[in-house]
């Protein structure tokens, strides 16, 4: 769905939340490419997508449903229903990854429900009319099968037009020719290989209608670091860490990154992929890699979009070790609003979209 630029509230956006321009350290990529941009450029974004792995997928269905009206799509790769956790990491760790516990989906719709009454997510309506795909690797340890079963059964809930990709025999990871881990296998960096099976093919013919061929050949355009800071939600009292500032006192690395082709520079129109790691899939933990071989690239070179990978951190004091997204309400005991749009991490990153004009 077309939608105008934004650039009033690009510039309102980035005023409202913290500007911390302090360096706390370079990772990999920035070692190599030198400092980051200090905020995103303004592009002309017509349309915007979420995808994400375990974690980050968990993010993306918390996005996709709680700003249904800017989400044009989603991708969601080896994750569970919208709410799974309900706020507690002991669910998270044994209904929503390892099945132990059971689940019951009435809680999640009620849950909806009351968040849509109270106004902290979009109209429910809108998810009939946004495409979907999901997977879930047939070989996957870590989110079992039921899980993502019932994540489809949500979808299907709300009438939300769905491909479920279940055939393939992965192991728990993100899908792309370019990953050094083999089909079948579950470990780090959690990139498999499944060729010639195409998991972006795929899912962003889904959720864009169709999809070009990727570039094969030398990259067509720049990915581009930039401080998370600007655009970070402050925190408060029970939610993050009041006595940080910026994207760390919520959760967040210090540097996101943007992948922009040629094609989408000088004022031409192209859609916004948001692409969210997994837990251990940082950039403070595997540097640019998972920016480098989510295949995401290629296809954006020869399809009109720009990639946005947010980045969380590994964060012991917040009780994230693993640097996964907040889909369990790990920033405090006053963190219940995480996966609405009240949620710190997940403003944050649309204020992101906001601020390249979707």
């Amino acid at each position: 769905m077309p939608r105008p630029r934004a650039g009033l509230r690009r510039r309102v956006a980035v005023l409202a939340t913290a500007f911390v321009l302090a360096v706390t350290g370079l990772t990999v990529g920035q070692a190599a490419q030198g400092a980051p941009a200090a905020e995103l450029p303004e592009l002309a974004i017509d349309g915007t997508y979420v995808t994400g792995i375990s974690s980050g997928g968990y993010m993306a269905n918390q996005l996709q449903v709680a700003y249904s009206s800017r989400i044009d799509g989603a991708a969601v790769y080896a994750a569970g229903p919208y709410w799974c956790a309900m706020g507690n990491v002991a669910v998270a760790l044994y209904a929503c990854a390892d099945s132990t516990l059971p689940r019951d989906l009435s809680l999640q719709y009620a849950k909806t429900a009351e968040y849509e009454r109270d106004g902290k997510i979009d109209p429910t309506a809108n998810l009939a009319s946004m495409p979907t795909w999901l997977f879930h690797g047939s070989q996957d340890p870590t989110v079992k099968r039921p899980v993502a079963d019932d994540l489809a059964a949500y979808y299907r809930h709300y009438g939300t037009p769905l491909t479920y990709q279940d055939g393939v025999d992965a192991g728990h990871g993100w899908i792309s020719p370019l990953g050094p881990v083999d089909c079948a296998a579950t470990a780090a960096p959690y990139i498999n290989d499944c060729a010639p099976y195409d998991a972006q093919a795929e899912s962003l013919e889904v959720m864009l209608g169709s999809v070009k061929a990727p570039n094969t050949g030398n990259p067509r355009g720049t990915v581009t670091e930039f401080f998370q800071d600007p655009y970070a939600v402050p925190p408060s009292l029970g939610v993050g860490d009041v006595t940080r500032t910026g994207a760390a006192a919520i959760g967040m690395g210090a540097t996101g990154y943007l992948y922009t082709p040629a094609t989408c520079t000088g004022g031409a129109s192209c859609t916004v992929v948001v692409a969210l790691h997994g837990c251990q899939q940082t950039a403070e933990q595997i540097g640019r890699t998972f920016v480098e071989q989510s295949n995401l690239n290629a296809y954006a070179d020869t399809n009109r979009f720009v990639v946005l990978y947010p980045q969380a951190r590994p964060d012991p004091l917040l009780g994230n070790p693993k640097g996964c997204w907040d889909w369990w309400g790990y920033l405090g005991p006053a963190d219940v609003d995480y996966a609405t749009k009240r949620g710190p991490q997940m403003a944050t990153v649309m204020n992101m979209v906001t601020a390249l004009g979707g």
